[in-house]
C-alpha cells in the first residue's frame, strides 16, 4: 500500500514487511536465473548485535554522498568527447545520427512544439498534449529527445491530472531524505554497478550517483513494503537521464500507482510471476511452434525474462536507443505493452532460436538482443498488442483464479 501524507510529522507507510534486495544482480544479470520467493531476497539486519556498527557503516555511507559537491562541469568534460548522443562510453560510431537523421529530429521536434501547449502545476513549467490519434501515432513513432521529460511525465500522470498533489509529493520527498534507510548499504552496492558505461553515473559518489541514491533511499520510505529491490536501480536511472531528482521521484510514485508496480517487486513477486504466466499464454498463441520447441528445450519464461519485467526492460535487454522507444509506449499504454516487446523480440529472434538448444536459446534470451530496426520492431509490437491487449483481462483473471485455488 502506497501512502501519500500532507501532516507535518509526514510518517511513513505502516507496513512492517520490507523487501531488501534481491541477490540477483539485475543489470549483470546470468542467465537462467530466475525469482521465485521473497525468500531470495537478502534482509538487512539492522537490530541485531552488529546493529551499533550497521548503523554507523550506514552513516559512513550517507555522508559520502553528502560530502563536498563534485564539480558536474568537470564531471561532463572528462568524458563528454568520448560518450555516444546519449551519453554512453565506447566505441558508439555506428549509433551516431548522421545529416539526414539529425534533420528529421529537428523536424519532428517542431511537429511536437505545435501539438505542446504550456501549463503551470505547483509552480513548474509543464506542458499538455492532446491524445489523438496523431499523438498516439507520433508516440509509437518515438518521442524525440528533447521533448520526452514533459510527454513521459504527462503520460505517467494521466494527462497531469494525477500530478495535482505533486507539491506534497515534493514536500514528502524531502522529508524522507532526512530519514535514515534499513536499504542504503545495499542501495550503495548497486549504484556501483548501474550504468557505469554512462558519464552520468560514472563519478563515484558524482552527481548522477548522488541524485540515483536519493532517490531510491526516499522511495523506499515512502513505500516500505516494496523497500528497495534490485531492478529499481536501472529504472531510477533511466528517469535520472530525463528529469531532475524531485521529478525522477514523483515519477516513480506515479508509476508505481498507476501500474501496480508495488506488486511487482514485494516479496513473493506476484505480478512478476503474473507476467511469466501472461508471457506463456501469449507466445503459445501468437508463436506456437517456438512455444513447443522452448518447452521441449526445457525453457520457460522465468528461467530467462526476469530481467525483462523487473527491470522494465532497462537490464540491459536491448540496446538503449531501442529501449527509449519501448519506454515511450509504455508510458502511452501502461505496463501491458511489455507482454507485447516481449512477444516481438521473441519473434524477431524466431529463427535462431528454433535452431537452438537449450544452451544456445539461454545465451540469445540472457543478453542484450539485437533489433535491426527499431521503427519496424515498434510496427510490430504495435501490431501484437492491438491484436492481444483484448485478451489480457482474461488471461489475468484465468490466472488469478487458479492461483487462489
Amino acid at each position: 500500500m502506497l501512502l501519500m501524507t500532507d501532516t507535518a510529522e509526514m510518517p511513513t507507510l505502516t507496513s512492517q514487511l520490507t523487501n531488501a534486495s534481491s541477490d540477483t544482480d539485475f543489470t549483470e544479470l546470468t542467465v537462467g536465473t530466475s525469482i521465485k520467493t521473497h525468500n531470495s531476497c537478502t534482509r538487512l539486519d539492522v537490530t541485531s548485535s552488529n546493529g551499533e556498527s550497521s548503523r554507523n557503516r550506514d552513516n559512513e555511507i550517507r555522508k559520502s554522498y553528502i560530502a563536498t559537491p563534485p564539480d558536474i562541469e568537470a564531471e561532463m568534460e572528462k568524458w563528454f568527447s568520448m560518450a555516444d548522443r546519449y551519453g554512453f562510453l565506447g566505441d558508439n560510431s555506428a549509433q551516431q545520427p548522421n545529416a539526414e537523421q539529425i534533420q528529421r529530429e529537428v523536424d519532428r521536434s517542431t511537429k511536437w512544439a505545435g501539438m505542446a501547449e504550456h501549463t503551470r502545476l505547483n509552480g513548474q513549467d509543464l506542458h499538455v498534449f492532446r491524445k489523438t490519434h496523431k499523438f498516439v501515432k507520433r508516440v509509437f513513432k518515438g518521442i524525440p529527445d528533447g521533448w520526452r521529460r514533459d510527454a513521459w511525465y504527462f503520460m505517467c500522470t494521466d494527462g497531469l491530472r494525477a500530478a495535482k498533489n505533486d507539491a506534497e509529493l515534493h514536500e514528502q520527498y524531502n522529508f524522507l531524505l532526512s530519514k535514515a534507510s534499513p536499504h542504503e548499504r545495499q542501495i550503495d552496492l548497486d549504484i556501483a554497478r548501474t550504468m557505469h558505461g554512462h558519464i552520468m553515473f560514472r563519478q563515484r559518489y558524482g552527481q548522477g550517483q548522488r541524485a540515483l541514491f536519493n532517490v531510491l533511499r526516499a522511495f523506499s520510505g515512502f513505500d516500505t513494503e516494496v523497500g528497495y529491490c534490485q531492478g529499481m536501480t536501472n529504472i531510477v536511472a533511466m528517469l535520472l537521464m530525463y528529469c531532475e531528482e524531485e521529478r525522477s521521484f514523483t515519477a516513480l510514485v506515479h508509476m508505481f500507482l498507476r501500474d501496480g508496480l508495488h506488486d511487482l517487486f514485494i516479496p513473493g513477486f506476484p505480478a512478476l510471476m503474473e507476467s511469466f504466466y501472461l508471457q506463456e499464454q501469449l507466445v503459445e498463441r501468437y508463436l506456437p511452434k517456438l512455444h513447443h520447441h522452448l518447452l521441449n528445450v526445457g525453457l520457460s519464461s522465468d528461467a530467462y525474462a526476469t530481467r525483462w519485467y523487473i527491470t522494465l526492460f532497462t537490464g540491459g535487454v536491448v540496446a538503449y536507443h531501442t529501449l527509449l522507444r519501448i519506454w515511450d509506449v509504455y508510458f502511452l499504454v501502461g505496463f501491458d505493452i511489455f507482454y507485447f516487446v516481449a512477444i516481438a523480440l521473441l519473434k524477431t529472434h524466431q529463427d535462431q532460436l528454433l535452431n537452438g538448444e537449450f544452451d544456445q536459446c539461454i545465451q540469445v534470451l540472457g543478453s542484450t538482443m539485437t533489433v535491426p530496426d527499431d521503427d519496424r520492431f515498434m510496427k510490430l509490437v504495435k501490431r501484437f498488442y492491438e491484436r492481444g491487449s483484448r485478451y489480457i483481462p482474461t488471461l489475468r483473471t484465468n490466472y488469478r483464479s487458479k492461483k487462489n485455488l
